[in-house]
């Protein structure tokens, strides 16, 4: 159904004709709802929308028919009551009105004139004449009319503008005529005729329509025109072009601001405040902090100033909540917040960096050059807000704290206190909307006193009677005399608060008050619609109206988002309280039995969502699933946004259920998230934190093979950060642990992590020991993946040793298990493998020919990271054919892509290959340049074989130059480590002074005076 008011009110269910509209007073109830679409609308103001300053006695019960008329004409469930008022429940795209802002509000991001003029062109087009034609309404037409038709005249005053930037003055002459005539004291519009005119060559009649203006400002009103027009008079005068505008950077187009609070009151004094230093700042950075108690409406002051701001800040509107003041969850880190502020503004993922300062420094470079406002909500301290500030002017940061920021260089203080005595009875009064609070004056006086003034503490009391109208307020007054005692030795802090929330709970039913201990006990910040049913064990209409009923006593909100419509925000205090009372009236066994609940529902869904397991270590376990739901069908894309909305969720779940003591779903689930989405997307904190509390909880409960399971996941998370000698002590902590147990798969998981970590460590005599038992274990098991992997270390390690045969036998193998698997990503590893066997004997045909097929595999998997070993393998290969020129450019890209994704050891490789390429083009300086800093990364990453190899080459740019003792000494520390680890090197020391020209000396060792040999890596 479609809704218009700019012209007469008109209804349009379907085709082309408009229903017949409704009866003259539903009409003007219609037209107030409309134009608050989505909105609540106080019945205060829809008495005076229909009789302005003379409403009847029976004013409410008169209302109420003309709604039951409107109800007639609407479909069920669109017009509802919903205190203070009613709520016409229509999306903001069915009514013109605000499909014409919402087109205006996107003219003006537009990147171009033509788009500009398009969009505006579109939106006038939805005017059939004078807004609320046939609404006989005093107040719409003295208080709304007025400002519709200033929205349009703005409106069309930026088309022409935009008319004018793309050069169509000609057609322009005539319509500005007659739009001067129709409002001959817009000055603007004066401004454009002269401007069209000057522009079509007509000078004198561009110097006259000024003098026109001037002549009726000067007759009407008695002033000259303002100073832009003398300005464009002057510069017509001295026929000067006035210099066109830059077009602005793209926007960030980003709006997470929460929804403003409808009946929020007072204030003004702070909003002036706020608003007078943002017009005073112009395009100076500013930070306004604002601090105060709990409750006392600091969030609610910040949107609303945001709002009011936002048209200040195209370029995006952000909202993060720091969780400062939490009493059971931990301040944001910095890094967490900068990670969600960066993705708010188009940041991919995996490219955020991991140190903090780095991720300030671009969150920094992102929003240079634009005008952004940014709502910090809840800080902790100063030193958690400091890396979230924009370093440069136009933007505006609005931090709320409990405490003071004293400590924020350059920020301004706002300290919001309890309201007004008349403020705070008039929250009062509008929440209750029926007049009891004027009929009982003083009752109401003395329960917002008894409330402190305190906002939140007098919306959840207001919203408890508003509930009841068959309550006297002074029974409300009685209940919090009777608590008296409490209210005295809650003076300050946030007990006055708990004391309303305990009466709105009182006032609940049943069911209703089990829902909200359950979601106390469950702890979230946030709910997802689609987990009301697993929480309260009830099928999912019957659990989300118990939540509705939670929403209209206004202790749950409802957020929406693109990925999840339906979900529930629990704020701080109110959770906290829900927990209380569910310690208190929930049995355990029930709290226990509802947390399991969500995280089972959690691990089903999570299940459903794995795509590919990373490729280093086969699951541990898998769950069975009955059936695939459409959710687990999406596109990848559409699954990482759905995971990276809910990770915090998912992290609290594991982590309520393991401080619960629920360690057997606490472990699944921590596992079941590492191939689902944090070891996919490299989400390292998130990983940690997960792990470590399920261990923590399998350790109380003495489940050995669950702590073994956990420590295999530390340490492939170890090994993924390049932590490979912790990965080591996770993985042996985890193989002692299921030889205890007897568990052999899990051995055979953690001998495979074992053999993972010591071939990176080039410890072969413990890696291939490790991955032959495991390889064993896995094929006795008949477990295809896991053998594929333990094939492929088996052939990694038999390929660092110079055993070739067995090697390619190995890797060969792999290649067939991954297929029979079905796990394309260790395909393409072993496929890459069996090429670096190739090109270690100096096969380039057949090296290049391994090479392409994993490359090919890579691409179409969409695997940046892996596409770059893949690359870098390849371009080595034409390197030593001398093709170098046709792969430096492959390898500059594969340096951004392991910066981007913080991959320490993929970018020293590929800084050790451009090292080589610039050595083989006899460019020495360069060459030594990108080889040094793979050496000082391999030094860091504790990686002794790949700095030997790259002293190796090092010593071959000094030996190519003349400078042999300098060579010799690189080589002679280099030869050492190979013959340490008897790797395939050591019996190729001797080709090395061959190879760079370096003539042998009888006093040299005998290992450089043997048979020259190929170089292999």
């Amino acid at each position: 159904m479609d809704f218009g008011i700019l012209g007469p009110v008109e209804v349009r269910r379907s085709g082309a004709r408009p229903d017949p509209p409704p009866p003259p007073r539903a009409r003007q109830v219609l037209a107030v709802l409309l134009l608050a679409a989505g909105d609540v609308v106080p019945t205060d103001r829809l008495i005076e929308a229909v009789w302005s300053d003379q409403p009847p006695p029976n004013a409410r019960k008169c209302l109420q028919v003309h709604v039951s008329q409107l109800r007639r004409f609407l479909p069920d469930g669109t017009l509802r009551h919903s205190a203070p008022g009613y709520l016409l429940d229509v999306p903001a795209e069915r009514v013109d009105l605000h499909v014409f802002r919402a087109r205006v509000a996107e003219a003006r991001r537009a990147e171009s004139p033509a788009a500009a003029a398009e969009l505006l062109r579109a939106a006038l087009g939805l005017w059939r004449g004078q807004p609320l034609a046939d609404v006989a309404s005093d107040w719409l037409r003295q208080r709304v009319v007025p400002g519709l038709l200033e929205e349009r005249l703005t409106a069309l005053e930026e088309r022409v503008d935009a008319d004018l930037a793309l050069g169509r003055h000609p057609a322009l002459v005539g319509e500005l005529r007659r739009l001067v005539g129709e409002n001959p004291l817009r000055e603007r519009l004066r401004g454009q005729l002269m401007t069209a005119l000057r522009r079509c060559g007509r000078r004198a009649e561009a110097l006259q329509a000024f003098q026109e203006a001037r002549a009726v400002t000067v007759e009407q009103l008695g002033v000259e025109p303002g100073p832009e027009l003398r300005r464009l008079h002057e510069e017509i005068l001295r026929d000067e072009e006035p210099a066109r505008p830059a077009v602005p950077a793209p926007p960030v187009r980003r709006d997470d601001l929460p929804r403003d609070v409808p009946d929020f009151t007072g204030r003004e004094r702070e909003l002036a405040r706020l608003a007078a230093d943002v017009e005073a700042a112009d395009d100076a950075l500013r930070v306004w902090c604002v601090d105060g108690r709990p409750g006392v409406g600091k969030t609610a002051l910040a949107v609303r100033a945001a709002r009011r701001l936002a048209a200040r800040y195209p370029d995006g509107q952000l909202f993060v909540e720091l969780h400062g003041s939490s009493s059971d969850q931990r301040p944001l880190r910095p890094e967490t917040a900068l990670d969600t502020l960066l993705r708010a503004v188009g940041v991919a993922a995996e490219r955020v960096p991991e140190a903090l300062a780095d991720r300030a420094a671009l969150w920094r470079a992102e929003l240079a050059g634009r005008r952004a406002l940014v709502v910090l909500d809840d800080a902790a301290d100063a030193a958690q807000v400091r890396p979230l500030l924009p370093g440069g002017g136009g933007c505006l940061v609005l931090v709320t704290s409990r405490r003071p920021l004293s400590g924020l260089e350059g920020a301004r203080r706002l300290r919001l206190d309890v309201l007004p005595a008349d403020d705070a009875l008039a929250l009062f009064a509008r929440l209750l909307d029926d007049g009891r609070a004027a009929t009982e004056r003083g009752a109401a006086v003395e329960v917002v006193r008894l409330c402190e003034h305190l906002p939140l503490a007098i919306r959840i009391t207001g919203a408890r009677l508003a509930a009841r109208p068959h309550w006297p307020v002074a029974k409300l007054l009685a209940r919090l005399r009777c608590e008296q005692r409490r209210l005295d030795e809650l003076a300050v802090g946030d007990l006055a608060v708990r004391t309303g929330l305990g009466l709105t709970y009182l006032g609940l039913d049943e069911p209703s008050r089990r829902a909200y201990r359950l979601l106390g006990a469950l702890g979230h910040a946030t709910v997802a619609g689609w987990l009301a049913g697993p929480l309260l064990d009830l099928p999912d209409p019957a659990a989300e109206e118990i939540l509705e009923r939670l929403l209209d006593a206004q202790l749950v909100e409802v957020i929406s988002t693109p990925v999840e419509p339906a979900r529930y925000r629990v704020h701080d205090l109110v959770r906290l309280h829900a927990g209380e009372r569910a310690e208190r009236e929930e049995a355990e066994p029930d709290r226990r039995a509802a947390v399991g609940r969500v995280v089972g529902a959690w691990l089903d869904r999570v299940e459903r969502l794995v795509e590919h397991l990373p490729p280093a270590l086969p699951r541990l376990c898998q769950v069975e699933l009955n059936s695939v739901p459409a959710q687990a069908r999406r596109r990848r894309p559409e699954v990482d946004a759905w995971f990276a909305q809910e990770e915090a969720s998912l992290v609290a779940a594991v982590e309520r259920a393991a401080e619960l003591d629920m360690a057997e779903p606490a472990a699944r689930l921590a596992e079941a998230l590492v191939f689902a989405w944090f070891g996919v997307r490299n989400r390292y904190d998130a990983w940690e934190r997960t792990h470590r509390a399920a261990l923590a909880a399998v350790r109380r409960a003495g489940d050995l093979d669950s702590e073994a399971g956990l420590s295999c996941g530390l340490g492939q998370l170890s090994y993924k950060r390049d932590q490979l000698h912790l990965a080591r002590d996770h993985f042996q902590t985890a193989l002692d642990l299921f030889r205890r147990t007897g568990n052999r798969r899990g051995e055979a998981v953690a001998l495979n992590g074992l053999g993972m970590v010591g071939r990176e460590l080039a410890d072969h005599a413990g890696a291939l020991p490790a991955l032959t038992r495991a390889h064993r274990l896995l094929r006795d098991l008949g477990d295809m993946e896991g053998t594929a992997h333990a094939l492929y270390g088996i052939g990694y390690v038999r390929r660092e040793l110079g055993e070739d045969m067995p090697a390619l036998r190995a890797l060969n193998a792999a290649v067939t298990a991954y297929e029979q698997a079905g796990n394309q990503r260790g395909k393409a590893l072993s496929l890459r493998g069996i090429g670096l066997v190739y090109r270690a004997n100096d096969q380039w045909d057949q090296a290049e020919y391994y090479f392409r097929r994993a490359h090919e595999i890579v691409r179409d998997l969409g695997d940046a990271l892996l596409g770059c070993y893949t690359a870098q393998s390849l371009a080595k290969t034409m390197i030593r054919q001398g093709r170098g020129a046709e792969a430096v450019g492959t390898l500059l890209g594969c340096v951004e892509i392991c910066r981007d994704l913080n991959d320490r050891f993929g970018l020293a490789l590929v800084r050790r290959t451009l090292g080589e390429h610039h050595l083989a083009a006899g460019e020495h300086d360069p060459a030594r340049g990108q080889l040094g800093i793979a050496l000082a990364s391999w030094h860091a990453l504790e990686l002794p074989l790949w700095r030997a190899r790259t002293l190796r080459d090092l010593g071959a740019s000094h030996a190519l130059e003349g400078d042999h003792r300098t060579a010799h000494a690189l080589w002679d520390e280099a030869a050492e480590v190979f013959a340490r680890l008897g790797t395939r090197e050591d019996a190729e020391v001797a080709t090395w002074h061959t190879r760079w020209n370096c003539p042998c000396r009888r006093d040299e060792p005998a290992r450089t005076r043997r048979r020259p040999e190929a170089a292999s890596a």
